[in-house]
Parts: structure tokens; sequence; C-alpha cells
């Protein structure tokens, strides 16, 4: 699949889908904010890593920096990434389920972005191609919280990875995601509002990441770190966005092809 510089004119049903309910505007530097390109790796993405860095250094916004968190269980790897030309701390796995070494990385990343001069955080996941445009895309709608949910599984399965809604806030409880025949029809070119729409290419605002930390629940060991996320954003009254226009590449290594695409 080839990724196509995305559109960043809004139609005016996003338009409309965006202003039918408020969300802060951020302050119109003179200047283009900076931003940070964060993002966990792994060995285990060694099969696409490079492919990858190749290709979000060629991301056209001016002004973005890269600076990733290796959390393979050998130190060797994140070294191995740095002489690639890389910033890359380390995270130690060993002991942790990983939604909580993920998250652990996750916070390495933030304490980077908010001891550095960045106005915008850009999280993307070391499998996800986004559009070369994406940054200047997200960026135009000048939203605390804005993310381009991305396709699961293959074939009659394929998802987004939205969840739709949480049965309450109290610890972590059942949720309800994007059904196959649902995914399909939100792929519709606006941007809505969604409970928790992944974080595996979002752009979050200095306001937002001031205000929180990437998290997991002891109680749910298996519950990774993107839906306490916008759980905690639907609290503090940041309300997540969802760009239903923007198609991500997402080469899970065990996708061959996807025939029902």
């Amino acid at each position: 699949m080839k990724c196509e510089i995305a559109n960043p004119q809004t139609t005016n049903d996003q338009a409309n889908a965006v202003s039918s309910f408020p969300f802060h505007i951020s302050h119109i530097n003179t200047s283009p904010p900076r931003v940070l390109l964060a993002a966990p790796v792994s060995r285990n993405k060694e099969y696409i890593l490079r492919d990858w860095l190749q290709h979000i250094s060629g991301l056209t916004y001016p002004a973005y920096d890269i600076f990733l968190v290796d959390n393979s269980p050998d130190e060797g790897f994140h070294q191995e990434v740095w002489s690639w030309g890389y910033k890359c701390s380390y995270c130690p796995p060993k002991g942790k389920r990983a939604p909580a070494f993920i998250a652990e990385s996750q916070n390495m990343l933030r304490e980077h972005f908010l001891q550095n001069d960045y106005d915008y955080y850009f999280s993307l996941e070391c499998d996800n191609f986004p559009p070369l445009n994406i940054i200047e895309l997200l960026l135009s709608y000048r939203a605390d919280n804005i993310n381009v949910p991305y396709f699961l599984k293959q074939g009659a399965h394929t998802t987004l990875g939205v969840q739709l809604s949480v049965i309450n806030y109290q610890g972590w409880c059942a949720n309800k995601v994007m059904a196959p025949y649902e995914s399909i029809a939100a792929f519709d070119g606006r941007v809505k509002r969604y409970f928790a729409p992944s974080i595996g290419c979002s752009l979050f605002s200095r306001r937002l990441m001031q205000r929180l930390k990437f998290r997991v629940d002891a109680s749910n060991p298996m519950a990774f770190s993107d839906s306490f996320w916008h759980m905690d954003s639907n609290r503090i009254g940041i309300k997540p966005l969802a760009h239903m226009g923007v198609l991500c590449e997402h080469r899970r290594f065990t996708w061959k092809y996807n025939k029902d695409l």
C-alpha cells in the first residue's frame, strides 16, 4: 500500500462535524509549533523498523524531532538504534507485563517532551506509516487530543482501533469496540468525537501532556495505556477527536495481504 499525501483541506461535512461540539483551541503562534515525534520501539519490530525510521524521517513538517525508547529484552538494541542516527533511551522490561513496560516507556518519552521546549507530542507506533504530511494535517485542527484510528486484524475481521464507550470510570471495565461493519461505515472523511480512538497515531497538546501521565491498572494487568489515556482525557473534559479521513498503513508482521480492503 502506498502512503499518499493527505489533503489538508477541511470539507463542509468535516467542518460541521467538528463545529457541532466545543473543544479547546490552542493559541496560534507566528512560528511553527515544535513537535516531538515519540515512539516506543523494540527488537520485536526489527522486521520493519528501518523502513519505518526512513519513512518518519521524510515527514514534510519543518519543525519536528524524533525521540525513541527501546523496551527490548536486551539493552543492545537501543545502542544499535543510536548507531543508525536516532536518539533512543532504554526501558528494561524484565519482570513486567507488556502494558506496564510500554506505559513506562511512554512516560520516559513524556518526560523528554516536558523537559524540552515542545508544543505538541506526536505519538506514533513503530509499525504505523502515516501520510507524509500527517503533522501539518493534524495541527490544522489546533486540538488538544486528535487521533488517526487505524485498522486492526484483517479480512472479514477488519476493525478500527476505536473504543466507543466504557461502563464506568471506577477501574477498568468492559468496553464497547467497533464491529467490522461499523468500522467501514465510520471511515467517512470527517473529524468526530469518540471515547477512545487509540494513541498509535495521535497529536496531543502540551496542555494535555502536562495534565496526564500514561498509566495502567494493576487490577487489570492486560489493559494497555491507550485506553486509560483517553479515559483520563475524557474525565478532565478534553474529548478525544478522531480523523476518519486519514488511512495509516499498519504493517503488522502477520499481515500478508488484506483481501477485503
